[in-house]
């Protein structure tokens, strides 16, 4: 029988076969310790996957270092204890060294407030479903702004407010790759949000482990623009 901490973490990584998949369900069903093993071990990897970013390679091979040694140490599997504490460990670390020794600016990667305003003409609805989901924007109920944008973007495509919020409500979500659907026609045309909408599509990227493009578009944002500085910044912060 598979042991219980590959067992977990090949249903994390989506790689469970068939038979496994009985055993995890039987177990799952059955046993509470099973039960937190997995909860706990979700939410290192959550953690994990929410802090790496491109600049902390380094300390991600130690995680994974990490991980094989104290699982699979000279043929032999260690309980799932043994196994998670070094793991943790080295997601401490991680974070410390994220916040210690490369502070994060979080206004670097903030979100502007949503503006309130009728975008188009006077069809009431139409400024009534705005409104809503500048209320959910500002409120950080992105799902729900999101929700809100989509329908009004696809109602009326010629609105560019509309996509250049849904970009940054994604970005909220964070669903960086359909942010950057969004945002990247705004960024490549020439709208009063192309330079606001480089910067964002750059944050996307970054967050997307895509820092030499996130670098790229940032070096390409006006002197002249409000956020020049803002983006000088995020690309110090990335060297």
């Amino acid at each position: 029988m598979k042991p219980r901490e590959e067992l977990i973490q090949d249903y994390i990584d989506k790689v469970l076969s068939a038979e496994d998949k009985e055993l995890f369900d039987m177990l799952y069903e059955s046993d509470a310790e099973f039960r937190a093993e997995l909860a706990l071990q979700e939410e290192i990897t959550d953690l994990l996957t929410r802090r790496l970013s491109s600049g902390e390679q380094a300390l991600r091979t130690t995680i994974a270092e990490v991980d094989t040694k104290y699982r699979r140490e000279k043929g032999k599997v260690v309980s799932w204890k043994q196994w998670l504490i070094p793991v943790a460990a080295a997601a401490c670390i991680l974070i410390v060294a994220k916040f210690v020794f490369f502070p994060s600016d979080t206004a670097l990667y903030e979100l502007p407030e949503m503006r309130s305003e009728v975008v188009r003409g006077n069809q009431s609805s139409e400024a009534d479903s705005y409104e809503r989901a500048v209320e959910a924007f500002n409120a950080k109920d992105y799902p729900k702004s999101t929700s809100i944008l989509l329908e009004l973007s696809q109602t009326d495509e010629a609105v560019l407010q509309y996509q250049f919020y849904l970009g940054l409500s994604l970005i909220g979500e964070k669903k960086f790759d359909e942010a950057e659907k969004y945002l990247l026609p705004l960024a490549d045309g020439e709208s009063v949000f192309q330079q606001e909408a480089i910067y964002y599509l750059a944050v996307a990227l970054m967050e997307s482990e895509q820092a030499d493009q996130a670098k790229e578009r940032l070096s390409n944002i006006d002197q002249s623009s409000k956020i020049y500085d803002k983006a000088q910044k995020l690309l110090d912060k990335m060297k």
